[in-house]
């Protein structure tokens, strides 16, 4: 079969991969141009689970890895600090790991892919893997963004290890990931646009310079809320469809199951669209649940009484998946850092 893919980023990247090893025709269309193609986000995600994504796409993982985190530090309101202890949590060169996913696979950068000029018919399945943007799949009613910010930094000194900031009402977070050789990703995503940790942090690193900055919502809104998931020959896979956790906006390995989710749905000759739909709902069904929880916490109507079973369902949802987070998930701690935000 042949495959036009929208976007060159995780999903992207990944499916031509895939796609390619399995016989199809697969070309990739990335809006921006190669030097200025930079994949965004922290390039944070749990080693466990890349190192199966990589090997199945015949890559090593380890051979990307930038820092193995041990332990992250994590401030909250009225001076409560948590330390969770990380089971697999790493930095990793995103861009080089993307970049060589895509060897050999034909890409076009440089074009965007719109409804209006894109020849669809010479296709048997467009993907939309435009993430955020969403820009081939018709607009859902219930999305939720939050307005971020980020910064990959060198020359940063003192700030070794995983660092976060809970804002007040689940309002948002602030990040520091560290990479490598004094290079790190700082950021925040905020709802009320004030980015707290962001000014401190230069005050406090005046010797970190900014190489890149880089202005991109998070999505929240899981696939429950971004229906539909496919329209004529267009299939939305990864973000693009609300495939990333709403607690911590991460969308990297949501992505990737994603992805293998659409893989499942494909035979030698067809696509699957009802059981893809069914699938993907039924993986990310607990995510539902998580998102409620962040909108109640945002809205102040968040009880741990009267939202016990929605508060439970994230628990054991993320206890199972722990090896998934790359952090140490216990009811405790959840129940803390719940309560304190």
């Amino acid at each position: 079969m042949k495959f036009a893919i929208a976007g060159a980023g995780v999903a992207g990247s990944y499916l031509g991969n895939m796609l390619q090893k399995r016989g199809h025709e697969v070309e990739i269309f990335e809006a921006s141009k190669p030097e200025n193609h930079w994949p965004v986000c922290a390039w944070g995600a749990s080693r466990h689970m890349l190192s199966k994504f990589s090997e199945k796409a015949g890559l090593k993982f380890d051979d990307y890895i930038f820092h193995v985190g041990q332990r992250l530090k994590m401030d909250l309101p009225n001076d409560n600090v948590e330390y969770l202890d990380l089971v697999g949590l790493v930095t990793y060169n995103k861009h080089k790991w993307e970049h060589d996913l895509m060897q050999g696979v034909k890409i076009n950068y440089g074009v965007k892919v719109t409804k209006e000029s894109f020849p669809f018919g010479d296709y048997d399945y467009v993907l939309d893997c435009t993430g955020l943007h969403r820009t081939l799949l018709p607009r859902s009613e219930n999305d939720f963004i939050i307005p971020a910010y980020e910064y990959l930094l060198e020359n940063v000194r003192g700030m070794d290890e995983f660092y976060v900031i809970g804002y007040k009402g689940a309002k948002g977070y602030f990040w520091y990931f560290p990479l490598d050789n004094g290079r790190g990703y700082m950021g925040a995503g905020d709802v009320e646009k004030r980015y707290q940790g962001i000014s401190e942090f230069f005050q406090n690193h005046p010797e970190a310079k900014v190489v890149k900055k880089i202005g991109r919502p998070i999505r929240l809104a899981p696939p429950k809320k971004m229906e539909p998931f496919y329209d004529g020959n267009i299939i939305g896979v990864g973000e693009s469809i609300g495939c990333v956790f709403p607690m911590l906006g991460e969308g990297i390995i949501p992505t990737l199951i994603c992805c293998d989710i659409f893989l499942e749905a494909l035979d030698q000759s067809k696509f699957d669209f009802k059981k893809y739909r069914k699938k993907v709902l039924d993986r990310f069904n607990y995510y539902d649940d998580v998102y409620r929880i962040v909108r109640l916490k945002m809205d102040g109507k968040l009880s741990t009484v009267r939202h016990a079973n929605l508060l439970l369902s994230m628990y054991r949802n993320m206890k199972r998946e722990e090896k998934r987070f790359g952090f140490e998930v216990t009811l405790e701690k959840m129940t803390r850092l719940v309560n304190a935000l």
